[in-house]
């Protein structure tokens, strides 16, 4: 099992395969189960967007509760044995609501090819926003399994907080990004 999670700690690329497969199956998890969810979670999982028929809803606070509230418990979860699995679960929820948002927007308006870059454009940094912050805080709950259970060595709790303030600062950056997004671009269209 120490070989495993010492793999897992060395080469980033194992880390980054693993969070692919669990977005990609969450994001066609949602194609599939789109049709048969209940009236409320389909109108809350479709929120990623906010678009309506006739207009655009710019309702940037929930989409950033949502996205503060998943950076608190994804940073809780890193600092637990266990937490990997409970990241995974978040990003499993996030491909979802992706999956959810895009079957909405497809049925609900008219898309142009300029319409359909934005969303692209707005996909790309939520994905990039949720893949940095799920890989460094299963990083983080990895090297302290690792360091609790299979090392001899101790705990560097200066370091893991330098490291884990470090990528919170360009989550944060990019959450900053996808809100002037959200918030000036896309109501201009």
């Amino acid at each position: 099992m120490s070989v495993f999670i010492n793999h897992l700690l060395q080469y980033k690329k194992y880390r980054i395969i693993i969070l692919l497969i669990v977005f990609i199956c969450g994001f066609f998890f949602g194609f599939y189960q789109y049709t048969y969810t209940q009236d409320n979670v389909t109108h809350y999982l479709q929120t990623l967007f906010y678009l309506n028929h006739d207009e655009y809803i710019n309702q940037y606070s929930i989409y950033l509760y949502e996205n503060i509230l998943l950076i608190i418990i994804c940073t809780y979860l890193s600092s637990s044995y266990l937490g990997a699995f409970g990241i995974l679960i978040m990003l499993f929820l996030k491909g979802l609501q992706v999956s959810f948002s895009l079957i909405y927007v497809m049925n609900s308006i008219t898309l142009t090819m300029f319409i359909i870059f934005l969303l692209m454009i707005e996909i790309c940094i939520e994905i990039i926003f949720i893949f940095i912050l799920s890989l460094h805080c299963i990083h983080i709950s990895l090297y302290v399994t690792y360091v609790t259970f299979f090392s001899k060595q101790q705990l560097n709790l200066k370091n893991i907080l330098n490291y884990l303030l470090n990528y919170l600062i360009i989550t944060f950056i990019i959450l900053t990004i996808s809100l002037c997004f959200r918030i000036y671009l896309i109501p201009l269209f």
